[in-house]
């Protein structure tokens, strides 16, 4: 027997095992690392927990996957931090489930094991890991719709292009990006595999997908078209900035997302694209990765593009830059690449610690944890002051400290609305929530800044109750005005 038949046979018998537990760790380390960070939620958490309180089949910003994963994590682990993301955090290790299952499709179960770990120390992965958000959904139906795709178009059977269609869909109802995948599939079916639109099977898994997604676009359609409106904003972002600078720093972040190591490997697929194409394995793994890349970069050269808009793409992009290394013997260097991954990871969940070791006026600047930070405390303070008032509504002209006090005072369940004379439905709280019934009611107002006329003529009296603030590390801190303002008269 030669020693790569003996290689094989390690990964084969001892891979998934050997998987499981170093997931296992990577997991518990993730969930231990979340409470000792010193942060709370992030807005956009506080949002889609607020969201999870009112299941729908819509939101302002989003559709309602990510809200259903929040309502179902907590009600399995409660409402406390870890509660609120944990199943978001299952998602990622879920990911590189589905990429073993890709590679062990496409190549053998020693690419399928080493895929599957790079995918799961990959550094946005590790850092999205965090944090609940609608790219953990999309990217682990992205991954699983390659899976379903692959099957289906191997075995050609009903069964495995309705599991497509459904996959599909759901992936659409965690995010309207998933649009980009079933735009690349159908080329692929154009280019590769012509024959296969001629049966119904394809059209019924996308019909089904649709289907899927149906509730939604009604929602839409009977709420104005707010999430659709709102995608096409950020879309169609007509803000001033990009260029070739802002170009430049959506590809260095995605480099920086690979690691070093994985993130030239990826980039040498790419200058040697032509050679790269050749090989369908790859050539199919790239038609699922390129065009996402394409479009986020095509916005981010017109104003300005987030690095975690392109994450479903690092799935199966890690599984091609996994088989190069492989195919050209350099386990060593892949085994460097994931070990320089896994060190970067531990620099950012400890990054408190590394924080503390720097000069103090520097850390306030260093501080990528500050936008989760004080806002436990300030909803400790106001507490308090909504219990002493507790016909009193909670009102914000600031989606921000809205949603992040709501779920801070979650136990108390406030009535609360967004303060919107003006009408104009341009956020969630904008859109679903209504001052005007509680006309004669108290209001306790929040506010990053004082109080002006814009608030107190349209109410008999207001009372200032104090100024909250929350120190944050290296000295900064988190301010807010809390005032009661008596018997509302309406807008």
């Amino acid at each position: 027997m030669t020693a790569v038949a003996v290689d094989a046979g390690i990964y084969e018998k001892s891979g998934g095992k050997i998987l499981l537990g170093l997931t296992a760790i990577l997991l518990a380390w993730r969930f231990w690392v979340v409470p000792h960070m010193g942060v709370t939620l992030y807005v956009d958490e506080a949002q889609y927990w607020t969201w999870a309180q009112h299941l729908d089949w819509g939101y302002f910003s989003k559709p309602p996957g990510v809200a259903a994963l929040i309502a179902v994590s907590t009600a399995l682990f409660g409402d406390g931090l870890l509660g609120v993301k944990a199943l978001g955090m299952l998602c990622y290790p879920l990911t590189a489930a589905a990429c073993w299952a890709i590679a062990r499709r496409l190549y053998d179960a020693r690419v399928a094991f080493w895929s599957a770990l790079a995918v799961l120390t990959l550094p946005i992965f590790a850092w999205l890991g965090l944090f609940v958000s609608t790219d953990a959904l999309l990217t682990l139906f992205w991954a699983l719709a390659l899976w379903a795709y692959l099957r289906a178009l191997d075995s050609d059977t009903w069964s495995d292009w309705l599991l497509l269609g459904v996959v599909c869909g759901l992936g659409l109802l965690s995010k309207y990006t998933m649009a980009a995948w079933l735009g690349a599939a159908f080329l692929h079916l154009l280019v590769f595999h012509r024959h296969r639109l001629a049966s119904p099977k394809p059209w019924l898994a996308a019909g089904l997908a649709l289907a899927i997604l149906g509730p939604n676009l009604w929602w839409n359609i009977t709420h104005d078209f707010p999430t659709l409106k709102h995608t096409a904003d950020i879309t169609l972002n007509r803000k001033a900035g990009g260029g070739l600078k802002a170009l430049g720093e959506f590809w260095a972040a995605q480099w920086g997302a690979f690691g070093p190591v994985l993130g030239s490997v990826f980039f040498i697929l790419l200058f040697q694209v032509r050679k790269s194409w050749s090989d369908e394995r790859t050539r199919l793994l790239l038609w699922f990765a390129l065009p996402l890349w394409a479009v986020v970069s095509a916005q981010a050269f017109k104003s300005t593009a987030n690095a975690n808009w392109a994450a479903p793409a690092f799935a199966p992009a890690a599984i091609a830059v996994v088989a190069w290394l492989l195919q050209r013997g350099k386990q060593r260097l892949l085994i460097a690449g994931i070990a320089l991954n896994v060190a970067l990871i531990g620099v950012a969940y400890h990054w408190p610690l590394v924080l503390a070791a720097v000069d103090v006026q520097k850390q306030a600047k260093m501080n990528f944890y500050a936008r989760a930070q004080g806002w436990d405390d300030l909803g400790r303070q106001l507490k308090p002051l909504l219990q002493a008032h507790p016909d009193a509504v909670l009102i914000a002209d600031n989606r921000t400290l809205l949603a992040h006090m709501l779920y801070e005072v979650r136990d108390l369940k406030p009535a609360a609305a967004s303060w919107n004379p003006a009408g104009i439905a341009s956020d969630h709280y904008k859109l679903t929530t209504d001052l005007r019934p509680y006309v004669g009611r108290d209001a306790i107002l929040i506010r990053e800044d004082p109080v002006d006329d814009e608030f107190t003529r349209r109410f008999a009296a207001s009372e200032r109750l104090g100024v909250l603030q929350a120190r944050l590390p290296g000295g900064a801190a988190r301010t807010m005005n809390v005032y009661l303002l008596r018997d509302f008269k309406g807008y």
